[in-house]
């Protein structure tokens, strides 16, 4: 007689049965609030389940053979080693996955460049602490805040439309503007920058690198350029006057010595005392721009040092009119001084002689003849002013607006037809500005010009 083990089919259908019994138990719970009778009868329907259970797995035990029970444990231990392996395997990528994060975010932070990311919108999203330190903030600080922010005010218009055309074309953001401090200080960034995608939103990374030792190196060299344009200048300037204003007394002196070696036994004594004065006249006016040549090439090779001194303004000023008195007899000019006796200065006496000299020379040259040369000087607490007043031809504003620059042309004719290097304010200035003080001019055509200037007192 066959069991019900023999039937074909009857193991599989047992198996379904027993799991149909088994997801019943499991689905089922005591409930939380029945009565007492209610959870005997419950209890009473659990332990007759299990008894089907027992029973069903005894006939299913009957119904499988020893192999079929071993080679579905086997299976199981497999895939319990596998599985276990596998872990160990996460495990290890899961550790060299940290060690690996907590390097990217130690390149990311620790950075020579600064690092940043904005939405749309151009609020901070993200930026490493690179950032941070540039604009002297915290990192938390930097979050949601606009990047706008921290651009300085003029270049903010630089920035705007480099972003606008990353979101428009998704060109890449590249520029160079100023950054701001928490302090308000700025230093030189240049940025760069592309589109990015994270979560589905759009997204711009860039990277901020401190430019500001270029940009002061571009400076200097900017400089240094418009040094030496000014040296070329001050070179042809040099060179314009040996050419030009030199020549011209030069060719007067040589002129009246050739009169006088083929002439000399038909003049009278008259007429070649009329010479030598025009030879004398040719021979200062070569000396005098010969001198402020000198003067004015060490001054440029740094050959000039300051030397200076406390003593008596008035004896320098009166002894600087005896030399020009010749020139002002021959104009009939009076010079007058009005320097308070007792006055002293804190100056270089040899430069200071240099810069009356010159201002008394051209005070006379643009003066007409019967007019009068004053200098005048008051004093403050720390300073005294000197002023060389004529009642000359005088200069219009733009005029005077070049006086003191070596790449101006202001050379001018004087009222007796005297030529002028216009080197001599030149050194004025200089000299002046190196003990401290300045020098300007006040004028108006037709009525004459006061060049003042100014120097210290004490030490």
């Amino acid at each position: 007689m066959k069991s019900k083990a023999d039937f074909p089919g009857y193991a599989a259908r047992l198996r379904e049965k027993a799991e149909a019994v088994l997801r019943k138990h499991v689905a089922q719970s005591p409930p939380e609030d029945q009565n007492a009778l209610v959870y005997e009868e419950f209890l009473h329907e659990q332990h007759k389940h299990r008894i089907e259970l027992e029973l069903e797995n005894m006939e299913l035990s009957a119904a499988l053979s020893i192999d079929d029970v071993r080679r579905p444990l086997y299976e199981l231990r497999m895939h319990q080693v596998e599985l276990e392996l596998q872990n160990e395997d996460l495990r290890t990528a899961h550790d060299e996955l940290e060690v690996v994060k907590a390097r990217y975010f130690d390149l990311f932070d620790l950075a020579p460049v600064g690092y940043c990311m904005f939405d749309d919108k151009g609020l901070i999203q993200e930026a490493n602490l690179t950032v941070a330190k540039m604009l002297d903030v915290t990192r938390g600080n930097l979050n949601k805040k606009p990047i706008s922010r921290f651009i300085h005010k003029e270049d903010q218009d630089i920035f705007y439309l480099k972003n606008k055309q990353l979101q428009a074309i998704g060109e890449p953001l590249e520029c160079e503007l100023r950054l701001l401090k928490r302090s308000g200080t700025f230093f030189w960034a240049r940025l760069e920058g592309a589109l990015a995608k994270t979560d589905g939103a759009s997204v711009c990374r860039i990277v901020i690198s401190d430019i500001t030792e270029r940009k002061n190196a571009e400076l200097e060299v900017a400089r240094v350029n418009e040094q030496l344009q000014l040296s070329l200048a001050e070179k042809d300037k040099f060179f314009s006057i040996i050419a030009h204003d030199l020549r011209g007394p030069m060719t007067g002196f040589i002129g009246m010595s050739s009169l006088l070696k083929d002439n000399v036994t038909h003049y009278t004594a008259s007429q070649l005392r009329k010479i030598a004065v025009i030879m004398k006249e040719s021979a200062e006016k070569m000396f005098y721009l010969l001198e402020n040549l000198l003067e004015w090439s060490k001054l440029n090779r740094g050959m000039i040092k300051l030397e200076p001194d406390v003593f008596g303004l008035e004896d320098v000023v009166l002894r600087s009119m005896e030399l020009l008195r010749a020139v002002a007899d021959q104009k009939k000019m009076a010079l007058n001084c009005t320097v308070p006796s007792g006055l002293k200065v804190f100056a270089d006496q040899h430069m200071l002689d240099i810069v009356l000299r010159n201002l008394l020379s051209n005070a006379l040259k643009f003066s007409n003849s019967g007019s009068s040369v004053s200098i005048q000087a008051t004093r403050d607490e720390e300073m005294v002013v000197i002023a060389v007043q004529d009642n000359g031809v005088g200069m219009d504003p733009g005029t005077t607006a070049k006086l003191f620059s070596m790449d101006k042309n202001t050379s001018r004719i004087g009222t007796k037809g005297e030529l002028g290097s216009g080197i001599g304010l030149i050194l004025c200035k200089e000299f002046v500005e190196m003990h401290g003080g300045r020098i300007w001019v006040e004028s108006t055509p037709g009525q004459g010009s006061i060049f003042k200037f100014s120097l210290p007192i004490k030490r």
